[in-house]
């Protein structure tokens, strides 16, 4: 028993076959160098228990003035004084309520209730995205058979992949928090099983590691089904890139949830005499409605974006565009109908009939499903996405404000048609610093397009195909 307890505590929490090197400052559980994060000069197993540790640390810093604020004469001088204060006001106001609450009664009118819909302006908390779990099998389970049901929870909506020994099992929407695979075969004596969720911001984290063990043969192992790239344009239904021959770009702008960049581009648009298209969801016009009354009496193409931006495929999981176990085409109608709803109760008007799915996610089927309730995809087209969503100078995809603005450049300068028809993906938000958001080479882009002769137009003034 004591060599498993030295095994036991050997080990990371999260990846129980990982050795680990430190224990967290905090919460004191040990994790190995992947599941570390210093900050502030201390070894931490996640942000949570850094803020938990800081708010531990100014309640003891509280406790310790309070005692010694306690301990000073002229501290109980003034709450003394307080006290006789107050009561001393309570006194003169009792004694003189006739003043205050006599004399004639008021008939009070009685209108006629007005029966209008308002925005539910409901609280967001966008820095705490929750947590994914597994709630069964418990940890340390012996089982009987070699398949076995797991299931837990989720922050609301969002995508929860399984992985089994590391292997991807497969991927279901949380769509109330909760989610459950049946029979997931564990192909060993001994099994890691571990979750990981894709909230509708492109958070992501795994759970902490549940061990099962098997007293049969295990069952055979896993095949990765091969992976494939998002599927082309399916009978007009998905505009990747408008008609050649006009010189024209359109400038589109996705709004999810952070809105830091959205008054400077639409200063710049208004003073260029642009109008854009832009993608709003319908959380982000509940957080902003006067930035969204204000882009929509611009004159910009409002589309939509759905209401919430949840994950419709598997490809974040997998890589496939596979229809997420959970989407069905009534959801996807609510998520449009919801998001247009709430446009309409802003502005009085309805959305554009085009939409952009989230994440960039769809195929076939989820296209036709958005084409039957009336919108038509808009991508954007290939080398014209400015990535400005990746805030890590550390990520192979991050490109500075400099690096974007050259990229959009050479590919004007890229064969005879350049960006002519070209669809821009930026956004009204960013998590970078400011002066290394895309929104600072909007106007030099604007400039330079315009110098080699572009014009720019928005996807309701574009004569697409038809749909098939």
């Amino acid at each position: 028993m004591a060599e498993r307890a030295r095994d036991d505590k050997a080990v990371c929490f999260r990846h129980p076959t990982v050795t680990a090197r430190r224990h967290c400052f905090h919460c004191r559980r040990p994790i190995c160098p992947k599941c570390q994060h210093r900050i502030e000069g201390h070894i931490f197993c996640s942000k949570h228990c850094a803020k938990a540790q800081k708010r531990a640390e100014a309640w003891r810093r509280l406790v310790h003035w309070n005692e010694k604020a306690l301990s000073g004469v002229w501290f109980r001088v003034v709450i003394f004084g307080g006290i006789v204060i107050l009561g001393s006001l309570a006194i003169w106001l009792s004694s003189r309520a006739d003043r205050f609450f006599s004399g004639p009664d008021i008939a009070v009118p009685v209108f006629k209730r007005v029966h209008e819909r308002s925005i539910d302006q409901e609280k967001i908390d966008w820095n705490s995205p929750g947590a994914v779990a597994i709630q069964s099998p418990a940890p340390g389970s012996v089982l009987s058979t070699n398949t076995v049901s797991v299931s837990g929870v989720a922050p609301r909506e969002a995508m929860v992949g399984l992985y089994v020994n590391g292997r991807k099992v497969d991927a279901q929407m949380a769509a109330d928090g909760k989610w459950h695979f049946d029979a997931v075969p564990m192909d060993g004596r001994r099994n890691v099983i571990q979750a990981r969720y894709f909230d509708n911001k492109g958070n992501s984290s795994f759970s902490p590691a549940v061990t099962v063990n098997l007293l049969t043969r295990p069952a055979a192992p896993l095949v990765a089904e091969k992976t494939t790239a998002p599927e082309p344009p399916v009978d007009g239904l998905n505009l990747i890139r408008a008609p050649v021959g006009n010189r024209q770009v359109l400038l589109t702008f996705d709004g999810g949830s952070d809105a830091n960049a959205t008054s400077m581009i639409l200063d710049i648009l208004e003073r260029e005499k642009i109008h854009a298209t832009i993608f709003l969801t319908g959380e982000y016009m509940k957080r902003y409605p006067e930035l969204v009354r204000r882009i929509a009496e611009d004159g910009h193409t409002v589309g939509n974006h759905t209401y919430s931006h949840p994950h419709l495929t598997t490809y974040s999981f997998n890589e496939r565009q596979q229809t997420l176990t959970g989407v069905t085409q009534a959801f996807l109608k609510s998520q449009l109908d919801r998001a247009n709803e709430v446009f309409r109760l802003i502005t009085g008007r309805n959305m554009s009939p085009y939409w952009r799915a989230p994440f960039g996610e769809f195929n076939r089927q989820i296209l036709r499903w958005a084409a039957d309730d009336g919108y038509r995809a808009v991508y954007w087209t290939p080398h014209l996405d400015t990535l400005d969503w990746v805030n890590s100078p550390s990520s192979p995809l991050y490109h500075g404000p400099k690096q974007i603005l050259d990229k959009i450049l050479r590919q004007a300068d890229n064969g005879p048609s350049g960006v002519d028809g070209g669809i821009i993906l930026m956004h009204l938000g960013s998590g970078r610093p400011e002066d290394a958001r895309a929104d600072v080479i909007l106007q030099p882009l604007i400039d330079d397009l315009r110098s080699e002769g572009y014009t720019f137009t928005t996807v309701d003034k574009v004569g697409w195909p038809k749909k098939g």
